[in-house]
């Protein structure tokens, strides 16, 4: 995106809501390819991002961030949801943090820390779903797609199928972040996590856990990239340990097959073939 683009969206949301934000910057990391950062009249930061969902979902999202942020949880407070033509955008608080570090086993047990605080955030929210990708059963319509991917589509889908039949559906009482990156965790120039961030894909009642196999997944690029870094590598599988320690092995695969499935479906429709074997590899190494 560029500074035109940035500026439009800003003086879109001002005729809106009569804001009086002044754009001033766009973050450089994050996987939406960085926020648009602005200014309240008095001064106060901001920061603009757009969901990926429907406004009605958005809403929901800005309510339940409200009600567990009243409650002394470290999550931005975010202003009423904005519907512009081309979509619906946060406008949140900027929260201080300090320059991005690689991200250490003791970074990564600073975000599982940061995670635990949403323990039955929602216990007295009945009314808050569950993950939608977490939903899936036996007539998922993405495994078609999988199916059709030849034989070791079938075999991982097979994979994929057992373990989700294996194990109890997903439950629980948390709150779940369900793009939980580490760049959208925030720590201080100590090293402490302070807050998770870029709720853009949605706020949703069940186990916390979940949101952290989200985490190990993302780490995997880093793990296999062609010249790994080995505090990133070391991270992850302190991650590993971490998830192994906390939940039961039928549990811990289903998590991943139902995240799995859901990174497949979306590199089916849109990735080079060498980015699908990865993720097959991965399914085959988590699952098999």
């Amino acid at each position: 995106m560029n500074r035109a683009h940035d500026l439009q969206v800003v003086e879109a949301i001002n005729r809106a809501t009569d804001a009086g934000l002044t754009a001033t910057g766009r973050a450089l990391f994050g996987k939406l390819g960085g926020a648009i950062y602005a200014e309240w009249p008095d001064g106060r930061p901001a920061v603009i991002t757009r969901f990926t969902g429907p406004a009605d979902e958005a809403d929901r999202t800005v309510d339940v961030l409200t009600y567990v942020r009243d409650r002394g949880l470290p999550v931005p407070r975010h202003e009423p949801a904005v519907r512009l033509g081309d979509g619906v955008y946060f406008v949140q608080e900027r929260l201080p943090s300090a320059p991005p570090q690689p991200l250490s086993p003791a970074r990564m047990e600073a975000i599982v820390d940061v995670n635990d605080r949403f323990a039955d955030a929602l216990a007295d929210r009945p009314d808050i779903p569950p993950p939608p990708l977490s939903r899936n059963g036996a007539h998922d319509p993405r495994h078609a797609a999988l199916a059709e991917h030849g034989p070791r589509g079938r075999r991982v889908l097979d994979l994929i199928v057992r373990a989700t039949e294996s194990a109890p559906p997903e439950s629980g009482t948390d709150l779940v972040h369900v793009d939980l990156s580490g760049a959208n965790v925030l720590f201080d120039e100590h090293g402490t996590a302070t807050a998770a961030v870029d709720w853009n894909l949605g706020a949703y009642r069940g186990d916390r856990h979940f949101a952290l196999v989200q985490t190990r997944f993302d780490r995997e690029w880093f793990v296999q990239s062609p010249d790994p870094d080995p505090v990133e590598t070391a991270a992850a599988h302190r991650l590993d340990e971490i998830l192994a320690e906390r939940l039961p092995a039928d549990v811990l695969r289903r998590y991943w097959a139902q995240w799995l499935l859901h990174h497949l479906d979306r590199a089916l429709r849109a990735a080079p073939p060498e980015t699908i074997e990865w993720h097959l590899a991965l399914a085959e190494s988590r699952l098999g």
